[in-house]
């Protein structure tokens, strides 16, 4: 007996509706098991950093929730590239995420010519955890204790400025640029070993992340000249705005969040939202971030794919404008 053409392909095309029926059906008892095992976050700074701390405050509460230990990887070096193309290249599975920041995914695409990763095409930005704002640091004994006081040093011979991020990279260079002052640049990996030579006298002034210099600056150790926030911070109320001191046009804004390479499963993402969100209401947790200097501002995923896609724009024409020449 012979069949026909026509229940052959009726045939075909119920068998093709089964194993496609079969791989949603797999897809998402998955996703509903996820996690299943423990989760790495990648933090592309050495120990210390904005990004460390806030991945360390966020996993005490995000571990216990999803029901798996989470691992802090840092993975520093070359600006945070090296951890950021690790995370970019990782299974899009909900079981690698990064901490992001706007060093990593804001500054670094006008300060290399060639990224090996693309900051916002290779990833899906999950959520903003906080903003930071940035404090220009001297010794507590340095001879400048204003900023008037350093851009006038700087006309009689230049002074050095320290770096260990490409924000801080770029917000110093955006400061020498729109201020008039003459400095020679001095790189670091990271911001904390830029502190260390600052306090050791081997650099003049650093802008830094306020999580980072917190500490000393209770300690007596630096002194604060300019804050970049849009208020006089509420540790710190004598240091007054760069905007106060008449330079209105610094609108750099560090952030961090969390982010997973592109393809991750929608459900894994959307949930990864919904718990951080969660945990970044929570009166306890908010105020060890802002202990820190970072103010909360978690948001949507809609929201943060087109913060950090704007955040990349605004960072790389400051860079333009300081014309900072890419690597």
């Amino acid at each position: 007996m012979t069949r026909s053409p026509q229940r052959s392909r009726t045939r075909q095309f119920a068998a093709c509706c089964a194993l496609a029926l079969a791989a949603a059906t797999g897809a998402a008892q998955a996703n509903d098991a996820y996690p299943d095992k423990p989760i790495t976050i990648v933090v592309p700074f050495s120990p210390g950093s904005a990004t460390d701390t806030s991945a360390r405050i966020l996993t005490e509460k995000l571990g216990p929730r999803l029901g798996v230990p989470i691992v802090i990887e840092n993975k520093p070096g070359a600006s945070g590239t090296i951890g950021s193309s690790t995370a970019a290249r990782a299974a899009p599975d909900g079981y690698t995420l990064i901490l992001t920041s706007s060093s990593t995914h804001s500054a670094t695409p006008a300060l290399f010519r060639k990224l090996p990763y693309d900051p916002t095409g290779d990833f899906i930005h999950v959520i903003r955890i906080a903003t930071i704002p940035m404090m220009l640091v001297v010794r507590a004994n340095s001879p400048y204790g204003s900023v008037s006081q350093l851009v006038q040093a700087t006309r009689a011979r230049p002074l050095n400025y320290a770096y260990g991020s490409p924000t801080s990279q770029i917000a110093g260079a955006t400061f020498n640029s729109v201020a008039g002052a003459a400095a020679n640049a001095v790189p670091y990996k990271s911001q904390p070993p830029a502190v260390t030579d600052l306090l050791g006298g081997h650099v003049d002034y650093l802008f830094a992340d306020l999580s980072v210099v917190t500490s000393f600056m209770h300690g007596g150790k630096l002194r604060g000249i300019a804050f970049t926030g849009q208020a006089r911070s509420k540790d710190f109320p004598d240091v007054p705005t760069l905007a106060e001191l008449g330079y209105r046009n610094f609108d750099l804004v560090v952030w961090v969040g969390v982010a997973a390479p592109k393809d991750t499963p929608a459900p894994v993402v959307e949930r990864l939202n919904r718990e951080i969100t969660r945990i970044l209401s929570e009166p306890d947790s908010i105020a060890k971030f802002e202990a820190l200097g970072m103010q909360v501002a978690p948001n949507t995923l809609a929201e943060h794919q087109a913060f950090a896609q704007s955040q990349r724009q605004i960072w790389t024409q400051r860079a333009i404008d300081a014309k900072i020449e890419p690597q």
